[in-house]
């Protein structure tokens, strides 16, 4: 499913149009429109040896908060997607090893609409997917935390893309709200919010449960706590959060992350005769962590914890998880990334990886990947924050006409940028554009973006004196890092441009141009650190995203 097909309800219907044809030189291009041939997404890293098993992370990327449902033999996984727009990123498998990508959840602005100044890490926060068997409809439900609260939309069949509007429950407060479904008719909501009474210690939460009316689509009764603080509230446990209730054999379990998501992150489950407890701790917790290990391991995985079950029908186990691939001190810049492991059951508990065992990945190639055909954008396209207007086309032959919109990358507003997710350290993303920027304020060309503080801009503009040039500017925690600058020549100013990112095995970030790339590339300035742009020096909750990016003064 293209975003040029799941837009199809956007009011503006001009985001559908065909490009003008005939934007063939520098020179006769309108000033205000950034016209690309396109943007390409290529990781250059060996194939690892593969036996055709499961290959870690399933889904690489910024993909963090998975939960996982199968009916029959299909399953889908579902993601956080906090202040990006479409929201919820959706997959597909058969066979939990190949996994497909449908798109988005929340695809269209009557589900799904963020105002300007929302901050980056804020937004949709963990959802749940479960299906409820007594209506044959699919439940999607999550937080949006800045906006309308705890919210759910249903289908009956997640490959159509076509999700209700949503239904809001302001009942439920807190965050992180996951359904079960139970054998006997009734359905209850589980989550995360603060305690009944006054917290004891800084990060005291504690998990929540209430009936829900799914032929009312509405909460009833009371709600009752059912996990106060976490396995050892003496032990002062901090954030118990990301809660999935499951009714196995005849027990309940209650499994939920605590520690925190960074390195402290841990998996931890509960167990009781009833949905509303008492529920107790299991006798093996944390059932999954990796903060028991030496941190200087060699490469390391971290921040293990908020994971979802699921069974096959042949009655295995497997967990999915978030889980971050550092690179050195801590710092990472793909975020939090979806893992799968098998799961035990020792003395009637669920166990997703023993005490001291390391968690390993693999890097994964990825063939060259376009940001969008003439069929539309791709399914990892994403924006910042929604789209209020139409500010791109794309023509017959596949080239994009983006509006260079009078919105800089770091205003806190809706950009005009689109984007994807890098998935490894060593990647390459490759544009061409035509742009005639009209003063030192006009700039097109392509972005990393961690939030609206950190981000790296490499592209075409003028210079103080009204002169063309390349820029590579760099800010992290809105301080300037580094402004490079590349004098054009007239001619040069009105030709294609190319231009080129590079992530290395060191993790810095190579920025590169060319007018022919059959005669090679010119690097602009010097490589920059990743760690600029990493959750360790940034914060937050994301990844990097890789995209193309415009602006231009005076063009609303």
């Amino acid at each position: 499913m293209k975003l040029k097909q799941t837009f199809a309800s956007f009011p503006l219907a001009a985001l559908l149009a065909a490009c003008s044809a005939g934007a063939g030189q520098g020179d006769t291009l309108p000033a205000g429109k950034a016209l690309y041939d396109s943007f390409v997404y290529t990781v250059h890293v060996p194939r690892a040896d593969d036996d055709g098993g499961m290959v870690n992370p399933i889904l690489p990327g910024c993909y963090p908060d998975p939960s996982i449902c199968r009916v029959d033999s299909d399953y889908y996984i579902i993601n956080s997607s906090f202040a990006f727009y479409p929201g919820v990123p959706i997959w597909h498998s058969t066979d939990l090893l190949h996994w497909e990508r449908l798109g988005y959840v929340l695809n269209r602005p009557s589900q799904l609409s963020f105002s300007d100044g929302l901050r980056i890490s804020g937004g949709i926060y963990a959802s749940d997917i479960k299906y409820n068997p007594h209506n044959k409809l699919f439940y999607m439900i999550t937080t949006n935390v800045d906006g309308v609260g705890t919210m759910y939309v249903t289908t009956d069949d997640p490959k159509k893309g076509e999700w209700s509007d949503p239904v809001r429950l302001p009942e439920v407060g807190g965050i992180d709200p996951g359904f079960l479904f139970d054998t006997d008719g009734k359905a209850y909501i589980v989550n995360n919010d603060a305690p009944a009474g006054e917290p004891l210690y800084e990060g005291h939460r504690a998990i929540w449960i209430r009936e829900f009316d799914w032929r009312a689509g509405c909460v009833k009764g009371a709600q009752r706590v059912i996990i106060n603080g976490g396995v050892d509230i003496s032990k002062h446990p901090i954030w118990i959060e990301g809660p999935h209730l499951y009714h196995i054999n005849g027990r309940y379990y209650l499994m939920a992350a605590e520690g925190g998501t960074g390195d402290e992150h841990s998996e931890v489950v509960f167990s009781a005769g009833s949905p509303y407890g008492p529920f107790k701790p299991c006798a093996v917790n944390p059932i999954l962590t990796q903060r028991d290990l030496p941190a200087d391991r060699p490469h390391p995985v971290t921040c293990a914890g908020h994971a979802d079950l699921v069974e096959t029908p042949w009655g295995d186990w497997y967990a999915v998880f978030l889980a971050v691939r550092p690179y050195h001190g801590g710092h990472d810049v793909m975020g939090r990334e979806t893992f799968m492991l098998p799961v035990t059951w020792e003395e009637g508990q669920p166990v997703i990886l023993p005490a001291g065992s390391v968690i390993n990945y693999q890097n994964r190639p990825l063939a060259p990947t376009p940001l969008w055909t003439a069929d539309g954008l791709s399914d990892e396209a994403f924006f910042i924050r929604s789209p209020r207007e139409a500010f791109f086309t794309i023509d017959e032959s596949g080239r994009l006409e983006l509006d260079a919109r009078d919105v800089a990358l770091d205003s806190g507003k809706q950009p005009s940028v689109i984007g994807r997710w890098i998935t490894n350290n060593v990647f390459e993303a490759e544009t061409a554009l035509l742009f005639n920027p009209q003063s030192a304020d006009d700039f097109a060309g392509i972005a990393l973006f961690h939030n609206d503080g950190s981000n790296i801009r490499f592209g075409k503009t003028h210079d103080g004196q009204g002169k063309p040039c390349l820029k590579l500017i760099a800010y992290s925690n809105g301080e300037l890092y580094t402004e490079i600058s590349v004098p054009l020549s007239k001619r040069e100013a009105k030709r294609k441009l190319w231009l080129k990112v590079s992530g290395d095995e060191v993790v810095n970030y190579t920025f590169s141009y060319t007018f022919n790339p059959d005669a090679g590339w010119r690097q602009a300035g010097s490589p920059i650190p990743a760690d600029l742009l990493s959750t360790h020096t940034s914060g937050g909750f994301t990844g990097t995203m890789a995209g193309i990016y415009a602006t231009a003064t005076g063009n609303e």
